[in-house]
């Protein structure tokens, strides 16, 4: 289980996850004890005069600097961060955090053992096979910087603030009158009818001559060029390539080294699997009295009575209480040095005298032991070999791409000595532009690197460009193509089609405007579409998201105020960015009404509502805890 452990924090899976628990923690609050730094805190800001420190401030923008980096992978920039702007933001942040804790804590708003057990043990970092493992997730929040108790702390205020938030959502309420008000709108029905002045419908009646097209090829020449590229000669280094080389050298010594090493740091080979009921000390508890009711419930478990359920009823452990008391297969070191010892004590079934520890007292079950062997080296030293072969490959990279930039700039005008130095094949390509190329020339930073003067001017070779992981190139340029005129013959279909949208959409707009007079005018509709040859598209009843409306179309339908009467029509327009023209009539408005509406609909509609008016009355309660505030902060 624990080289399970290992290999996943190792993943990049794992890593997204623990930046996805730095952002929730971040929003909902790490808790006032959890400060890096034990040295006197200078005040910066103040909220109802609790105060928020320069380290506090610090570590939160941290923080936020962590999120960034996890959710932008390879692609963050930490020079593109402005940290003034990120403290002051950080600093809204901790504010408004602040406030709303204090307001939790005013309202008894709180989280019980059960909840927090349930939170922890649900969420998915914790899990190993699609289950909740204690050593994982003791392993996973040192990982994060807490320790189990403040990890628990954390959980409680973050249930806290989405009681909060949950609580003044659910209290608002949506009245009958503003459903009614609001299906009437949201749910209207509207006859319409729309004249579609389209490219297709226009295009078919133009005709562009070939001296037309000449013309244009002749006026527009800059356009009708070939774009300007380069044949390449080029070497690359590639890490893999290098395991093999003469300066990697693997012994049976360090495959041995390394598997005795491998071996242990793997889990022992005895793994113990343990229950526990724990009793805290403090004011409310001696040690003295918590040792006697563990006795007492040693001596229950004696009689017969169930470990677990004992353990459930009773332990103080929230998070391994819910199950029982269960702590998972876990090899030794892993828990508190007298628990260890204890446990390592125990015969299978057993239960343990009362333990101390710095969490309190335990009661220790021993459930079962599991044996696990570690492969033979025999079995391992192929792939032990190969580990270490890459290893060094990877190491020896780095060096010769550091030798590989070296030459290129000693010797600028050729490969050949980096060729025979570095044992690299020249290798060749052709027709590369700024914009395409073929192979590994498809990447933008390789072909930006050609294009630059110092290679494509100045005939020297590129910088060494790694330009993906353990893969770099050095790069030249042999021949170079300036633009050239692309035949006319190549090019006349694009330039018709060029010609013939154009005029179509001058006659779309003149045809348009007049038509769209016309009708205002109180012509018949029929007759204007028949002088244009077009077709109007009438809808009963569309509603605002009518399929096979062009949703240009929609928005003036719905925008246009309502007939004054059934046979009273209102004209608008609309366009769509492709440079089509509507000519759209409205001739009757139905209102909605929930009475005739659906449950599915009413539910839609209630649900919208409900999450709009919600929203508003937690900015509400927000704004009004801002502004009762005393909140100090920098000038």
């Amino acid at each position: 289980m624990l080289q399970k452990l290992r290999d996943q924090t190792q993943n990049f899976g794992f890593k997204v996850l623990v930046g996805i628990i730095i952002f929730v923690l971040l929003i909902f609050g790490f808790g006032g004890g959890l400060s890096l730094f034990s040295t006197a805190d200078r005040e910066i800001a103040s909220v109802n005069g609790d105060d928020i420190t320069q380290s506090m401030l610090a570590t939160e923008a941290e923080r936020e600097r962590r999120r960034m980096a996890a959710q932008f992978g390879t692609d963050f920039d930490p020079n593109l961060i402005d940290p003034l702007r990120l403290q002051n933001v950080v600093l809204d942040q901790l504010i408004g955090r602040m406030l709303l804790q204090q307001a939790a804590a005013d309202l008894g708003i709180g989280a019980s053992p059960k909840q927090i057990s349930s939170s922890i043990r649900s969420n998915p970092i914790f899990h190993i096979d699609n289950k909740f493992e204690e050593t994982n997730y003791r392993r996973v929040v040192q990982y994060m910087g807490y320790d189990p108790k403040s990890f628990l702390e954390v959980t409680e205020e973050q249930i806290a603030l989405q009681q909060l938030r949950s609580g003044i959502i659910d209290s608002a309420f949506l009245t009958d009158w503003e459903l009614r008000q609001h299906a009437r709108i949201l749910n209207q029905r509207r006859d319409l009818a729309y004249l579609a002045f389209t490219q297709d419908a226009f295009a078919g009646q133009i005709e562009v001559n070939d001296e037309a097209i000449g013309l244009r090829y002749e006026e527009n020449q800059l356009q009708y060029l070939t774009e300007e590229n380069v044949d390449i000669s080029y070497v690359e280094l590639i890490s893999s390539d290098l395991i093999n080389d003469p300066a990697v050298v693997v012994t049976e010594e360090d495959i041995r080294d390394t598997y005795e090493t491998d071996k242990a740091a793997a889990p022992d080979e005895e793994q113990r699997n343990s229950r526990h009921i724990l009793l805290q000390i403090g004011d409310q508890r001696s040690a003295v009295d918590a040792q006697a009711e563990l006795m007492v419930l040693r001596d229950r478990t004696e009689a017969g009575e169930s470990f677990a359920e004992l353990a459930q009823e009773h332990s103080e452990d929230i998070v391994s209480a819910a199950a029982g008391g269960e702590l998972g297969a876990v090899a030794a070191g892993v828990f508190d040095a007298d628990y260890d010892r204890v446990l390592w004590a125990l015969n299978e079934g057993e239960v343990s005298q009362p333990v101390q520890t710095e969490l309190g007292y335990h009661l220790i079950k021993l459930e079962s032991i599991q044996i696990t062997k570690y492969p033979t080296f025999a079995e391992l030293r192929r792939e032990i070999e190969d580990r270490l072969r890459r290893l060094q490959a990877s190491q020896l990279f780095t060096d010769r791409i550091r030798e590989l930039d070296n030459l290129a700039f000693e010797q600028p005008e050729s490969l050949s000595g980096i060729s025979e130095a570095l044992g690299l094949e020249i290798k060749n390509a052709q027709g590369i532009s700024r914009t395409t190329g073929s192979g590994i020339f498809g990447n933008v930073q390789l072909r930006e690197a050609i294009f630059s003067d110092e290679v494509l001017l100045n005939g020297n070779n590129s910088a060494a460009i790694e330009y993906i992981e353990n893969r770099a190139v050095v790069a030249r340029v042999g021949n170079r193509h300036e633009p050239e005129p692309i035949p006319l013959e190549e090019v006349s279909e694009e330039i018709k089609s060029v010609i013939v949208a154009e005029l179509a959409r001058a006659e779309i707009n003149v045809a348009h405007t007049a038509a769209l007079a016309r009708i205002k005018a109180g012509e018949s509709v029929a007759e204007v579409a028949d002088d244009h040859g077009l077709r109007w598209q009438t809808v009963e009843l569309a509603r605002r998201t009518q399929p096979g409306v062009p949703r240009e179309v929609l928005q003036t339908a719905f925008s246009l105020e309502r007939p004054a009467d059934e046979v009273t029509k209102v004209v608008g327009e609309a366009s769509s960015v492709a440079g089509e023209k509507y000519v759209v009539t409205v001739t009757r408005v139905e209102d909605g009404d929930v009475s005739t509406m659906a449950e599915s609909e009413i539910n839609t509609v209630r649900g919208l509502l409900a999450n709009r008016v919600s929203n508003v009355d937690f900015e509400g309660f927000y704004r009004t805890l801002e502004n009762d505030a005393s909140i100090s902060r920098p000038d």
